[in-house]
């Protein structure tokens, strides 16, 4: 057993720039302790271990991580992409410099496999698990439904690429990285509390805890980890739209933002459920009849297991890796996609009213693979740290394109 325990010990690297790159963490890790995978997953802070490097805390006196999240949750995104150039023409100037800190964290620790669920570092980890741990694969699993190339999630010399969508497996393909090193699970990862209840009983705990009726239409309002400021005036705005609606809004880690909001409840009752920061993300899915959102790739990918319909706007401040995924909705029938938020309550409007739409969106719904991609990902992160038990929970995900975007079988 100590071998296994050596062998299967997996250094897996996070940034906290967003909420999406932890939540894939906690996705892994969670599953992992509920399977009993031989996997030992230990969640690192590359922000941590380059701290000293940070070049922009030196300009700024803020990190990477921290000006990131404060640009998307004030919505001063016009310019990232000039901004995430910038990024990447710094990382490539100090890359020897990143390359011996990480080879030096590395170095004492002797994984059996370096995992990277972040963009724009990988080039950075490749040549630092080279450095530090010879001969140690290294995996970078894609937490977006899309790259967004140059130099953001794929680079020539990966051990193995793990994507969550046709569109990403090509891209790794068309990347000049070989097929037998690209494998394709069925979705992005899902926190096991997705797999805890059907949707049908936890729809009826929750509605009844909210004290909503069976027959409501509810919404429900969720803009990542951090909140985001249209969601007061999106309550406000659903809540007008449909005097019979009620909206669930997730302000999440946002005290100011939640304390606004709450203050809509004076005019529109037990029909508003203002939330903060909840675990329970999966529960409230349940219950919504929509999801309005932005496009990121966690909460769709939340909302397509659910087979809940999505309301997104995409904009010019829609961060530029988000921006495939609204096509995604549109060329699957998977829900409205907007050119701004202050029209996501008509588009709510034509779903409840709309029986032609709705009967598209169902049906879109319905041909999506059923999604075990955290379990498959594990499977795959098993063979190769090279402890993986034959015949795995959810099988060992799939080498080449496997599903398409729209569901059928290649």
């Amino acid at each position: 057993m100590g071998t296994a325990e050596r062998r299967g010990r997996v250094i897996l690297f996070v940034l906290d720039a967003g909420g999406g790159h932890r939540a894939a963490a906690n996705a892994l890790t969670a599953a992992a302790g509920e399977t009993g995978s031989p996997l030992d997953l230990q969640v690192v802070s590359l922000q941590d271990v380059l701290a000293s490097a940070d070049f922009l805390r030196r300009i700024s006196g803020h990190s990477m991580e921290d000006t990131y999240n404060a640009l998307v949750r004030r919505r001063f995104t016009l310019f990232l992409v000039p901004l995430l150039r910038v990024l990447q023409w710094g990382i490539r100037r100090l890359h020897r410099r990143l390359v011996r800190q990480v080879a030096g964290f590395l170095a004492g620790r002797s994984p059996s496999l370096v995992v990277s669920v972040i963009p724009n570092f990988n080039a950075v980890l490749r040549d630092a698990v080279r450095a530090g741990c010879p001969g140690t694969p290294f995996v970078v699993l894609l937490t977006d439904l899309a790259d967004f190339p140059p130099h953001f999630w794929l680079e020539q010399g990966l051990d193995r690429v793990i994507a969550g969508s046709g569109r990403a497996w090509e891209q790794a393909l068309a990347a000049g990285l070989p097929e037998d090193r690209i494998s394709r699970t069925s979705g992005m990862l899902l926190h096991p509390h997705f797999y805890a209840a059907p949707r049908a009983e936890a729809r009826a705990a929750v509605r009844g805890e909210l004290q909503v009726d069976e027959a409501a239409l509810v919404i429900l309002l969720l803009f990542g980890g951090k909140g985001s400021p249209e969601i007061r005036p999106l309550a406000e705005a659903l809540l007008r739209e449909g005097p019979e609606w009620h909206v669930v809004a997730i302000c999440g880690d946002n005290p100011d933002l939640y304390a606004a909001v709450r203050g809509l409840e004076q005019r529109f009752g037990l029909r508003l459920h203002a939330l903060g920061f909840t675990t329970r993300v999966a529960d409230y899915m349940a219950a919504c009849d929509v999801l309005v959102t932005k496009p990121g790739p966690g909460s769709l990918s939340e909302a397509f297991h659910r087979r809940v319909p999505v309301v997104v706007a995409c904009d010019r401040h829609t961060i530029p890796q988000e921006r495939y995924n609204a096509r995604f909705i549109e060329e699957n029938g998977l829900g409205v996609v907007v050119k701004s938020w202050r029209r996501m309550p008509g588009a709510v409007r034509r779903l409840a009213d709309d029986p032609g739409l709705r009967e598209r969106t169902r049906g879109g719904l319905a041909a999506l693979p059923e999604n075990r991609a955290v379990y498959e990902a594990l499977d795959i992160l098993a063979r190769e740290a090279g402890v993986a038990e034959p015949g795995g929970r959810a099988g060992h995900g799939q080498e080449g394109p496997g599903v398409t975007m729209s569901g059928a079988r290649k």
